[in-house]
């Protein structure tokens, strides 16, 4: 429908107000339209030629900047859809670190597993405006060492810290950064 239901809203510590919330949508490759009730599951911020983005991944993985700067409460905003991740997936976490000098989205998923996504290609990569078969935009390696990941934070500047089921054990672990 026309009603924008998905919103992101600023809580600032120490919590005393929410404000109205910017109403989002987005086009949704996968599904070859645009979509105002798609829920975010994780996001990033993150610097995108020098201006504050958030980096969000959606159900059924589209991966979506939005500019902070038009995140303002009652008005309505179009992210700009950057990648087709893979479709009947969920993102699960995401977390940026450096390795090389270079920059790194490393997201984890239920389909595909644990992504490794460079950030070069943030600020220039078309939008995703047409439909999608099934993975399209920003490409991305997955990284076959992390399976069963239930959730992802990095620990430093090396490692991440992980949760992961293995043989039906959750298991809590250090694991070097890809």
């Amino acid at each position: 429908n026309e009603e924008f239901a998905s919103k992101l809203r600023v809580i600032p510590y120490p919590f005393a107000s929410v404000d109205r919330g910017a109403s989002v949508e987005i086009f949704h490759g996968s599904h070859g339209q645009l979509e105002t009730r798609s829920p975010v599951y994780t996001f990033v911020p993150y610097k995108v030629q020098n201006a504050p983005y958030l980096i969000a991944g959606y159900l059924c993985t589209p991966l979506v900047k939005f500019p902070v700067s038009s995140l303002k409460p009652g008005e309505k905003i179009r992210g700009t859809t950057i990648a087709e991740l893979g479709a009947g997936n969920r993102p699960i976490d995401m977390v940026l670190y450096n390795k090389g000098g270079r920059d790194f989205l490393l997201m984890s998923n239920t389909r595909p597993g644990v992504m490794k996504i460079p950030t070069e290609q943030l600020g220039s990569a078309p939008a995703i405006t047409a439909p999608v078969s099934d993975k399209g935009g920003i490409g991305y390696e997955t990284v076959t060492t992390m399976t069963g990941i239930e959730q992802l934070d990095l620990l430093d500047s090396g490692h991440s810290l992980v949760l992961a089921r293995a043989n039906g054990t959750l298991n809590l672990s250090a694991v070097a950064l890809p």
